[in-house]
């Protein structure tokens, strides 16, 4: 990674003084889209944005008073683009009737530094409202008092004796008001407060309510521009054809000429990792890129340190299996916790009652691949001075940073355009592809749209790592745990992206123990550790990153542990969160949502799981708890219904937290049934949709989300319905067949 650009901002003061014109993002999203708002009216942004004024980084304001909100976050279907601007919304007292959104790039407000990551702007581990909530608070409320105070001017009054509302300001003593947009010229000329003061809550008109999303009718209607659909004057298209490996390089192209002269044909281009056919359409560019006979390195040398690659011999999914059941038998594995005298505990039990007080149990989970339904694509021009590039970015900064540092251009001369994305789950933060379309560019001189296959982008993706888990326990005399042996191991994410955060923690990785290392159930005598398997797989962040084995395995174990001591598993989860009250009544809510007290009906099975989900080095903390039903037939499962609890701090919009658990865990049902990433001879064996599947619509269940009212700041939201769902259904596919499902995906056929 290329060092950071800029220091990171002060969350309480996020804005400059001086005046700075908006930077023109070259894809005008908010001025080519006309967006619905409330109360079913329409606003259309001007499409130059001249009649536009700015008031920070975050507002402009034209004089009809339509207000355009920044977003500097990537929409990839989270609800950033309603949710962020309805909290700036709120503290300006904006009329949300005249809203609208464009995605904003380049500047310092916009930059976050979070996650282990620089200082920079991206949309990654559910971060966005948790950084950006009160910056755009701050944002609003500046507005909200200029206006204020040029609107006091224009009655002749003092600010005091006015109010705001809904894009007015207004004296209540004689009702004469004043609209923001004939105050533009006034308001945009007064300094800003770096501290104004925000609404109580009391006062809040926006916040908390379910306001529909602004995307969603472009999106519809197929206005809304995604990074496949971006259009340049002049540009060509580009198709990629990559090593039958995960790590092979193209040496040679042995029928250059002959694939030239194929129709459209304009250059092809030699990457590092890749051939790239540039043509005057993708079809073109796609055929003369099937017809490629390119001779490839398919050694295994490593490509640098924090490649996502290993300097280790790639294996088939056996040996990589073979390697992972070895190391639960490791004695070099390194401690993350330690608690009191674990090994003692285990070491008395076995001595005194044999092996009747421990349990014990071993888990296993796959690679797994993010499979967007947009595959990765970019559309980059490479001019003599300056990049600019338009396409499904996650991360701006990281484009700039790579483009820079290999055309040895300072970052801030990359222009990045983001588009919509059309699904990402972390897969787009990595800019290989924006790489491919931009060594494309500057051979043939043109902007060239790069887009992978959907079989490249599955076998040359970026992997969530595949782990196995060995989970021990010394119960008491009532069954509940007096000691755990908690240990993961498999390939660890940050050994092989981030070495210096791995080497920083002491030989572990917070990704790999998520929800372990800082486990939340008391337990008196607590070893949690792993051991590093190292393996030659590309591998980056993925939707729940860790936590998706991690609870799979602690939950599994837990309801395992419950069954072991006959005691209900509610009952069971109680007795170890006594002393957290946050997780007691997410438990109960949700238990009483689903009717847990009352026995289910004949033939209907249930499961419980619940998982406190910490954000990337603690920037914030989630309590979900999740209830599956279920019930068999012939032999196949039929999932009936999910009921998940969820405290996620304050809620923005009640809608778009609902929304997130429902997708969420329909994601995490394709995971838990289907996913899973195989190798053979250092290749990918799975290719497409045919075998690498997705959830079917009519496979899922009915889901209902109970939301917890807190006074707690907003939390994350985006990942954290995840991590419970396998464990819980693998718990009421226990009950209704009576066999334990260690493994994902689960042996398990759907209806």
């Amino acid at each position: 990674m290329l060092p950071p650009t800029s220091e990171p901002l002060d969350a309480r003061a996020p804005q400059r003084d001086s005046r700075r014109a908006f930077l023109k993002t070259g894809l005008a999203i908010a001025g080519s889209l006309v967006l619905p708002l409330a109360f079913g009216e329409q606003v259309q942004a001007a499409e130059d944005g001249a009649r536009f004024r700015e008031i920070n980084d975050w507002v402009r304001v034209d004089p009809d008073g339509r207000t355009i909100i920044g977003l500097s976050q990537a929409e990839v279907g989270q609800g950033v683009y309603t949710g962020l601007p309805q909290l700036l919304a709120d503290e300006m007292d904006a009329d949300w009737r005249q809203v609208s959104v464009e995605f904003v790039t380049g500047r310092d407000a916009y930059r976050i530094a979070a996650a282990n990551e620089h200082p920079q702007q991206f949309v990654g581990a559910s971060m966005s409202v948790t950084m950006f909530q009160q910056r755009l608070r701050i944002a609003g409320a500046q507005a909200r008092e200029v206006f204020l105070a040029a609107g006091a001017r224009r009655l002749n009054v003092r600010p005091t004796q006015c109010v705001t509302k809904t894009g007015r300001v207004i004296h209540p003593q004689t009702g004469r008001s004043i609209a923001y947009g004939e105050l533009l010229a006034d308001a945009a000329k007064l300094p800003l407060n770096p501290q104004p003061r925000l609404k109580a809550e009391s006062a809040r008109a926006l916040i908390g309510q379910s306001l529909h999303k602004l995307d969603v009718p472009a999106k519809v209607s197929g206005a809304a521009v995604f990074g496949i659909d971006v259009k340049v004057p002049g540009m060509l298209a580009g198709a990629v054809k990559m090593a039958p490996t995960l790590n092979g390089k193209p040496l040679a192209v042995r029928n250059r000429e002959a694939v030239r002269a194929m129709a459209g044909v304009v250059e092809i281009v030699q990457a590092k990792d890749a051939v790239i056919v540039v043509a005057d359409t993708y079809w073109q560019a796609k055929t003369a890129s099937d017809a490629l006979d390119v001779q490839w390195d398919e050694s295994t040398e490593n490509s640098g340190k924090n490649s996502g690659k290993s300097s280790a011999a790639p294996a088939d999914s056996a040996t990589i299996l073979a390697q992972r059941k070895a190391a639960l038998m490791s004695t070099q594995a390194v401690v993350a916790t330690r608690i009191g005298d674990a090994p003692a505990q285990f070491a008395a039990a076995g001595e005194m009652h044999g092996a009747s007080r421990i349990v014990e149990a071993d888990y296993h989970t796959p690679y797994i691949v993010h499979a967007t339904m947009e595959p990765v694509n970019a559309t980059v021009h490479v001019r003599e001075h300056e990049i600019e590039v338009w396409g499904p970015i996650q991360g701006q900064d990281k484009v700039r940073w790579a483009l820079g540092g290999l055309f040895k251009l300072l970052p801030e001369k990359v222009i990045v355009n983001t588009t919509f994305l059309g699904g990402s789950f972390g897969r787009k933060y990595v800019p290989d592809f924006v790489i491919h379309a931009a060594v494309a560019s500057k051979a043939v001189g043109r902007p060239v749209k790069v887009i992978r296959s959907r079989e490249d982008d599955i076998r040359h993706g970026f992997y969530r790592p595949g782990v196995s888990a060995r989970m021990r326990a010394v119960l008491d005399a009532q069954g509940y745990p007096r000691a755990l042996h908690l240990r993961v191991v498999g390939q660890s994410l940050y050994w092989s992206i981030k070495r210096d955060y791995f080497e920083k923690a002491g030989g572990w990785d917070e990704t790999m123990l998520d929800g372990l290392y800082d486990l939340g159930y008391a337990v008196p005598d607590l070893l949690v550790d792993s051991v590093n398997v190292d393996q030659a797989i590309p591998v980056s962040f993925m939707r729940s990153v860790g936590s998706t084995s991690s609870i799979f395995f602690l939950e599994s174990f837990v309801n395992e542990l419950a069954h072991a001591a006959r005691i209900d598993p509610l009952v069971y989860r109680r007795t170890l969160l006594r002393g957290d009250p946050l997780a007691l009544r997410v438990l109960d809510r949700t238990a009483a949502r689903a009717n847990w007290s009352h026995k289910p009906a004949p033939g209907l099975y249930r499961g419980l799981a619940y998982s406190l989900y910490t954000g990337r080095g603690g920037a914030f903390t989630t309590y979900v708890a999740l209830v599956a039903e279920l019930r068999m037939v012939d032999g196949k499962a039929k999932l009936e219904r999910m009921v998940c609890g969820i405290d996620c701090g304050q809620p923005i919009n009640p809608m778009l937290i609902r929304e997130m658990v429902e997708g969420g865990i329909g994601f995490a049902l394709t995971n838990t049934f289907k996913s899973e990433i195989t190798f053979k001879d250092g290749a990918v064996v799975q290719q497409n949709f045919a075998d690498y599947p997705l959830l079917y619509l009519s496979q899922m269940p009915k889901i209902e989300v109970e939301i917890i009212d807190s006074d707690r700041t907003p939390q994350g939201c985006g990942e954290v319905a995840l991590p419970p769902v396998a464990p819980a259904v693998a718990a009421a596919l226990f009950e209704a067949t009576g066999t334990r499902l260690r493994t994902m995906p689960l042996e398990q056929e759907l209806v």
